[in-house]
């Protein structure tokens, strides 16, 4: 299906909020058609998963749901599902987005874990400028927000026509209605191309490399320029306790873990910066400490990394995705603060 449609077929209101309500629409057109996906595919699941990731590309494509939710129950002995709610390009706007709309859900997860990459703790600029502009915002996060220089009066007009006008919430919906008039639920997986694709748990599946490519690419990334540090900013900071406080006030156990670059490309920036790694680590101490969150920190992959892990220098492939599962659940205290969130 094609995303970002306009509207063209002669529909009624009637008609969208009868789809809507058979589920044959989404909430609203979102920013984007994986993120969109995935939200339908959450929204669909049923029952409602016992643990939700979040996160960017990396903990999107870099943490197998179904590898640990076998893992998660072998551990406990009782069934235990995952859903993979990370998704490209999101900082902690994109991520609290989330949470709001996992809290209108009618069942919520008893577990939220939120993976944390190496720019996990910088400001939310894909949120401002597309994510929070998007109808699927404003159905979820309501048009009541303080004006900024990212939020105009503008902009609260435009959320306001989205919540009461469906023709309008829909405009660039075509490709959604039109699949809803064939009598077809939303979509909840999604093709990317030959090899890659979005799974209906969430999870993003993109073809792997070798050892030595994925060297490669990260020495040609490097004689780009060292990319710098990791940053904090204080909106990062706010927003992911935003999300962890929401998601604490409904019942949900909120853990965060942390998600390294490869082997390969963490040794070029070590040695391009130093303490680059340590800085990593601090940042994602910097988004957890305020907010009491548990932190499993990662230092670097297992010795399981190797030929066909990794889809690039940065992002795991579907094998390394199930390996870092595995290794998530040997990290000393992670499967009992999970299994005693699953208890609750």
């Amino acid at each position: 299906m094609k995303f970002n449609q306009s509207l063209t077929q002669d529909v009624t209101t009637e008609q969208i909020e009868d789809w809507s309500a058979q589920d044959l629409l989404p909430v609203a057109p979102a920013h984007g058609g994986a993120f969109e996906t995935m939200t339908n595919a959450l929204g669909a699941a049923d029952p409602a998963p016992d643990v939700v990731i979040f996160g960017d590309s990396m903990t999107q494509q870099g943490l197998d749901p179904a590898e640990l939710g076998q893992l998660l129950s072998e551990a406990t002995g009782d069934e235990v599902s995952v859903f993979n709610g990370a998704s490209s390009r999101a900082r902690w706007g994109i991520n609290r987005l989330l949470a709001r709309y996992i809290v209108s859900l009618d069942e919520l997860p008893s577990v939220a874990l939120m993976g944390i990459s190496t720019r996990a703790a910088e400001r939310d600029d894909f949120y401002t400028s597309e994510g929070a502009k998007s109808p699927f915002s404003s159905m979820v996060e309501g048009c009541d927000r303080p004006a900024s220089d990212t939020w105009s009066d503008a902009d609260a007009a435009r959320c306001e026509r989205d919540v009461a006008d469906p023709l309008f919430r829909f405009r660039t919906g075509g490709g959604q209605v039109a699949r809803a008039e064939e009598g077809q639920p939303a979509q909840t997986s999604l093709r990317i191309r030959e090899g890659s694709r979005l799974r209906s748990d969430g999870f993003m599946i993109h073809p792997g490399v070798s050892a030595a490519e994925a060297e490669e690419i990260s020495d040609t990334r490097m004689e780009r320029g060292f990319p710098g540090f990791p940053t904090v900013h204080d909106e990062a900071v706010a927003e992911f306790g935003e999300a962890a406080d929401l998601l604490r006030s409904h019942g949900v156990t909120v853990l965060a873990f942390e998600i390294p670059y490869t082997p390969v490309h963490q040794a070029n920036l070590e040695e391009a910066g130093r303490d680059y790694d340590a800085r990593r680590q601090e940042s994602a101490q910097a988004l957890t400490d305020p907010h009491d969150v548990r932190l499993f920190p990662v230092d670097e992959f297992g010795s399981w990394w190797g030929d066909d892990h990794s889809r690039d220098a940065i992002h795991l492939a579907p094998e390394g995705a199930t390996e870092f599962a595995r290794q998530l659940t040997e990290i000393p205290d992670f499967l009992d603060e999970v299994q005693a969130g699953l208890a609750d």
